[in-house]
Formats: structure tokens, sequence, C-alpha cells
């Protein structure tokens, strides 16, 4: 056996293993920046906050339903979230399509699979015409959703 076979026979196991690191934090790497996609929702249909139908909002792995309600004693207005899976968090701009929106936090509803959310909206965000813009990230499962939509009220 000459002098090269016998440095090949030393050197190819830690090349082997070190390949092996380095394909596996790659793909460590495309998993993440996967993860930390954002995914756009898409309003399903018309988009009418009314209880009776709600407005409807659809990504890959996510749909949203919202509805407005009259708040409890304020006489501010209420915006229900429900969605099909569970959420980490949001946040919601709203108000007339003219203005800088104000933002707020969602908050969550009782339930502990974290699928109903709640935000209280002033009566003074709805335009003269009856419409509401509202602009929403939500988190779930890691994934970033964003919507920005013209509802009517």
């Amino acid at each position: 056996m000459n002098r090269h076979l016998k440095i090949a026979f030393i050197v190819a196991p830690f090349l082997s293993i070190g390949g092996y690191a380095l394909v596996d934090q790659y793909q460590h790497y495309q998993l993440q920046q996967q993860a930390r996609a954002l995914f756009p929702l898409k309003v399903d249909g018309d988009c009418s906050l009314r209880p009776d139908g709600g407005c409807r909002l659809r990504s890959a792995t996510l749909d949203l339903r919202l509805v407005l309600r009259d708040g409890a004693a304020s006489g501010d207005l209420v915006l229900i979230v429900e969605s099909s899976q569970p959420l980490a968090g949001g946040k919601l701009g709203y108000g007339p399509a003219s203005e800088k929106l104000p933002q707020r936090t969602l908050q969550q509803d009782a339930d502990a699979d974290a699928r109903h959310w709640r935000v209280t909206i002033p009566r003074s965000a709805i335009d003269a015409a009856g419409r509401l813009a509202l602009r929403m990230v939500v988190t779930s499962g890691g994934r970033i959703h964003i919507a920005e939509l013209m509802a009517r009220v």
C-alpha cells in the first residue's frame, strides 16, 4: 500500500463526518428561513364584518374569520378573530383608509387552544361610507401572516 492510499484511508472518515455536519447545518438554516417567511392572507369573497357572515381571510396554512360586534358598556366595537390554527399573537391596525392606522394588540379569549382573539375598536374608526381599513399581522406555528383589506361594516 503506497503513501497516498494510507493518507486517503485516514482522512476519508473525517471528511464524511464533516460533510454530514455541514449538510445538517444547511438544512436547519433552510427550515428556519422558510418558517420566517411572510404569508399573505387573501380575502375570500365579500368582506363584510357583520355578525351573520363575517369576513374570511385565507392563506395556504391558515384561515381567519373576522366579525364585528357591539362592545359591552363602552359603546366601542369589538372585532372577533376566529382562527383555524392556534395563534401565538397578533397586531391590528384600523381606521379610515386615508389616515395612518393606529395599532392594537389582539387579546386572547379564555379558551385554551388560542383560536379566539378580540380587539376593541372605537366607532370613530369607521368612515362616513361605513368602511373600515384593516392591517393585520398574526403569528401561527412560527409563520407570520399578513393582511391588508377594506371591510364594510
